[in-house]
């Protein structure tokens, strides 16, 4: 397999409204879990979630949309679209060099929307409302791209997925950049209501993994995305290099007793395949960011997969952790929100701490192993770092990840910084933007 480097990355967790106040929280080990306020769904239940922060209007002059349109689509559509510029931006790109360009849009997520009927009928194109394919597609249509653009739904391991297509796309040479996200907002109580049906909702408002307190899970928003290329590429383009995708395997459970019931076997089968394709011993992992399903029963088969893969009595010290306890689960964009978080452990050479686990398992000896849970920030010793991402989801699709550090020659400097996103100017009272005179579309 070629190495993938992550060359941008863009987000917006509860508690975090970009990159940095992300990094922020999970350095200062700090949770983002509240009660779900009035105004959200216009009454005040009893749930708790992770949340994301009211960003303001979106702008739809600047995103060339009309207000018609924009009042009838999903809300997870315009948020993929600010996040989307933003992460161009990050990784020292403006929209005019991106044009035309075969760039992949792989999104995971989820679209039921259904907009009230006079914004329907209001609507310019009301299939842009409606049409679960725009989460990804209008990215593709404002920045000009012409790789594949789609939408990949696997629940929890969606934006994982659809990682692993566009690194099949890059390694084939079908594109030469892949945007790949997840997005996942509660715009209504629907989804609490089935994870209270199917009794796996936490009554105390606590997200707990690998801990005798867990009960349940608390849901969550977010956003996050990355921008992938091939090592060659991103070395030759003058890149920033962030982090190095070793391998993505996929699996699914198969048959088991519910949708939500794990398979061991093939939680295993799908972390060796992933270490085999990286050219990884297990031994060489250090770190691994746990899928955490809130449920002492599912925790531990994920606890005793990883043992078996993972653990060695010749190894050093193999650090776990997760971001749930942080932010809640946030459903289609949690892979992501995963894969985001080692990254920049792996940019900053930095561990963060983990807030749960305290309380261990009845029947897994921690002790025994070469496994522990880091409770402060500190330094990520060693020459080589790598790490793993495990993410398990409801209907059985399995992913794992392996990645490792970047360290540049000294002879060999990346070109690229991020850029400013572009500033709206103003044009007989009409915001224009540096990109809307590029393409010299009129608004």
């Amino acid at each position: 397999m070629l190495d993938i480097a992550v060359v941008g990355l863009s987000c917006k967790f509860p508690g975090a409204r970009n990159l940095e106040e992300y990094w922020k929280l999970l350095k200062e080990g700090r949770k983002a879990i509240r009660p779900v306020p009035k105004e959200k769904w216009g009454y005040q239940s009893t749930y708790w979630a992770g949340l994301l922060e009211d960003s303001g209007q979106f702008d739809s002059k600047y995103f060339i949309l009309s207000e018609a349109d924009v009042k009838a689509m999903d809300q997870q559509a315009l948020i993929v679209l600010e996040e989307s510029l933003k992460l161009f931006s990050h990784a020292g790109y403006s929209a005019q060099e991106v044009k035309g360009k075969p760039i992949g849009v792989y999104i995971g997520g989820r679209s039921q929307h259904r907009p009230e009927k006079t914004f329907l009928e209001k609507a310019r194109n009301p299939i842009v409302a409606v049409g679960q394919n725009y989460l990804a597609a209008n990215v593709s249509q404002f920045f000009d791209l012409r790789g594949p653009s789609m939408v990949v739904d696997t629940a929890c391991s969606s934006a994982l997925v659809g990682m692993s297509m566009a690194i099949q796309a890059l390694q084939s040479a079908d594109i030469e950049a892949a945007v790949v996200g997840g997005v996942s907002l509660l715009n209504s109580d629907e989804v609490h209501h089935i994870f209270e049906q199917r009794k796996i909702l936490s009554k105390y408002h606590q997200m707990h993994v690998f801990d005798r307190r867990a009960d349940g899970v608390v849901l969550g928003e977010g956003i996050g995305m990355v921008l992938l290329k091939t090592l060659d590429k991103a070395l030759a383009d003058g890149d920033k290099i962030y982090a190095v995708v070793k391998s993505v395997a996929v699996n699914n459970n198969g048959r088991t007793a519910g949708p939500a019931s794990p398979n061991l076997e093939a939680q295993k089968e799908v972390m060796l395949t992933a270490l085999k394709k990286s050219g990884k011993r297990a031994e060489d992992i250090s770190y691994i960011e746990v899928n955490g399903s809130g449920s002492e029963v599912t925790d531990l088969l994920e606890l005793k997969s990883i043992k078996s893969v993972y653990d060695s009595d010749s190894a050093d010290i193999c650090i776990l952790g997760s971001i749930k306890p942080n932010i809640g689960h946030p459903l289609c964009a949690e892979g992501i929100a995963g894969f985001i978080k080692v990254v920049m452990m792996l940019n900053h050479q930095r561990m963060v701490p983990f807030l749960s686990g305290e309380e261990p398992l009845k029947h897994f000896d921690m002790e025994s192993t070469r496994f522990r849970y880091q409770r402060t920030e500190q330094e990520w010793t060693g020459t080589k770092k790598a790490a793993a991402i495990n993410c398990f989801a409801d209907g059985g699709t399995n992913v794992h990840v392996i990645l490792e550090n970047w360290e540049y020659d000294n002879a060999v400097e990346p070109k690229r910084r991020p850029i400013p996103l572009p500033e709206p100017e103003t044009v007989e009272n009409r915001p224009v933007t540096t990109l809307n005179r590029f393409w010299k579309r009129k608004i």
